[in-house]
Parts: C-alpha cells; structure tokens; sequence
C-alpha cells in the first residue's frame, strides 16, 4: 500500500472518530444544562413512560378540571387541560407546559414573568397553562403532583395566577420533596388572603380533588413528545431558549412576541387586570441568596413597570438556562 493510500485511511478514520466524539458531545450537552453553576439533568422523552408509571402509582382520582379550564388546540387532546389568563380576542396565544418543581422553570419564568403580565393586562396576549408533573418521576415523589393539584384549587378561587407565582417563589431543591406534605402548599398559600381563609380551597389540596386532571396533563404531556419542562410555544411556535442569562432571555422572549403581535396585526384586544402578585412573587422581587439562581430559590430581581427597563435589570446576575428543558 502506498504512503499516500495509508494517510489517506488514516484521515478518514480520524474523520470518523472526530464525527463519532461530536456526536458524544452534542448527546451530553442535549442531557445537561448549567444554571447558576449547578447541573441539572435534562427530561428526556424516553423518560416519558416513566413519567406517566411512577404518577399513576399515587393517582387514581377521577379525572375532575378547574374551574374555567379550557381545550387547548396545542395540546391536541379533547379535555380541558389548560388553565388561561388573559382575553380570549387577544391576538397573541402563548401555551405553557411547566412543573412547579423545575429549575429551569423557574429561571425562565423569574425571567419573563413581569413582561408577559403586561402583554395580558394591555389585551395583546392569552396564556395557557398546563402543569404537568415531570420531577416526580425522578424521585417517585409527589411535590409536582400535589403542586400542580394546588394550583388548580387555586384556579377554583380565581387565584391561579398569584398562587402560581408563589410556588416559584418558594420551590425546594429539586433533590427534595417537601410538597409531597400538603401543609406545606398550605403555608405558602396563607400569603394570599383569599386562599387562607377558604376552607373549598384547604380540603381541594388536601383531598387532591384535581390530581386526575394533573394526571391528564402529565400523561398528554408524554404523548406530545415535548422535550422537557418548560415548553413554550408562541402562536405554535415552540420557542428555544438557548441563551446564557436573563437579559437575553428577556430579549429574546420580549422579541418574540412582538414578532408575533406584528404578523396578528398589531391590534390588541380587550385589556384583562390580573389579580396582584404576591409580595414575595418573582414578579414582585423574590428575594434569594446572592449566589443568584438555583433550583432552591428565584433569582433576586425586582421588576420595574416597563418591559424595557425589565430587561436591563435582569443582568447577569441572574443566570438562565442553556436549554428549555428540565
């Protein structure tokens, strides 16, 4: 064999190699994501089965939907799995799929929340929402079952929203399950007058009067295929956050929806007022150790009225995730 034939092999094996170790690489930075310096694994689809098996283990209630729940089209299911905010002639839909004990759900929302309460409250966007359960099935815990079911007796009250920014306020480590004791939710329900003092509302968390429909959530969740926790789609366009700190986030968010604002026409519809967040919600400035995000706490961030300044004072303080998913 020639000199030229021999160097000739060995560049294509070296090209294979070369291919074969970026093929590792783009595996394991699909799998893993930094936030803040912590690692967080990735929610793969095939852990989907698992998902819906390890959930049906502590839910065998019938399937019984909030109040106002809706059928969402993105969700491709006949139930009414979605909880809305926001008027139904807004031009902009914005369909969320989250779990209230994911990280990266949480550093997404801290990041955006504010803006996208604005978008609802001037009629330009609708949101809606489906808590699933996908921490469960790392730990065969219950924290996002019972969440999830919390959050939906919260919708039962007309408090959705507030209640839905007070579990990202207060997420545990992920590594933990303090929600699967029901007096915990509880407490951190008592900021909010309305929920404190209905007693409707205590025996629905505690009885888990909505875990069929959580369950229903979870398991569309894993029929979709969807990526992990957070997915967010925009007029159905599933958004990608890839960027490394909240002010891009932001951008990026921010940018997308007045793109899609701009194609519906530009013309908002009927202006909504959303129930006021709680002092201790992200919208609000929650407050969290200075080493900025982690899967314990929100990023500390206070708000300030317009989108624009909200952005720049998200800063790098706050670190996002590299990847939507959880």
């Amino acid at each position: 064999m020639s000199q030229a034939n021999r160097v000739g092999k060995q560049n294509a094996r070296e090209r294979v190699l070369a291919e074969k170790v970026a093929r590792q690489r783009r595996e394991r930075r699909r799998k893993q994501m930094t936030i803040g310096g912590v690692v967080v694994l990735v929610v793969a689809v095939a852990g989907g089965v698992g998902i819906a098996v390890s959930a049906a283990k502590h839910n065998s209630t019938p399937y019984l939907a909030p109040a106002a729940a809706v059928v969402d089209p993105q969700a491709k299911s006949t139930k009414a799995t979605g909880i809305h905010i926001g008027s139904d002639d807004a031009p902009v839909k914005m369909n969320v799929f989250e779990d209230f004990r994911c990280p990266v759900c949480q550093e997404v929302e801290t990041a955006v929340e504010p803006t996208y309460r604005q978008y609802v409250e001037a009629g330009k966007l609708q949101i809606t929402y489906h808590p699933a359960r996908v921490i469960d099935s790392h730990d065969n815990g219950t924290g996002s079952l019972n969440g999830a079911n919390a959050a939906a007796c919260a919708q039962d009250q007309s408090q959705f929203l507030p209640l839905h920014d007070l579990l990202y306020a207060n997420q545990p480590n992920e590594q933990t399950d303090p929600w699967a004791d029901k007096s915990a939710l509880l407490k951190i329900a008592d900021e909010i007058p309305a929920l404190k003092s209905s007693a409707d509302f205590q025996s629905c968390v505690t009885g888990g009067t909505h875990n069929g429909w959580v369950q229903a959530n979870a398991d569309n969740f894993n029929k979709l295929g969807l990526p992990g926790t957070p997915t967010m789609f925009i007029d159905g366009q599933q958004l990608s956050f890839t960027q490394n700190s909240a002010a891009a986030v932001l951008q990026y968010f921010q940018g997308q929806l007045d793109a899609a604002f701009k194609k519906d026409g530009g013309k908002a519809g009927t202006p909504t007022t959303l129930p006021t967040a709680p002092t201790s919600a992200p919208s609000s400035g929650a407050s969290s150790p200075s080493s900025g995000a982690s899967s314990s706490g929100a990023p500390a961030t206070t708000p300030p009225s317009s989108a624009s300044s909200s952005a720049s004072s998200a800063g790098s303080s706050a670190p996002t995730p590299t990847s939507s998913k959880s």
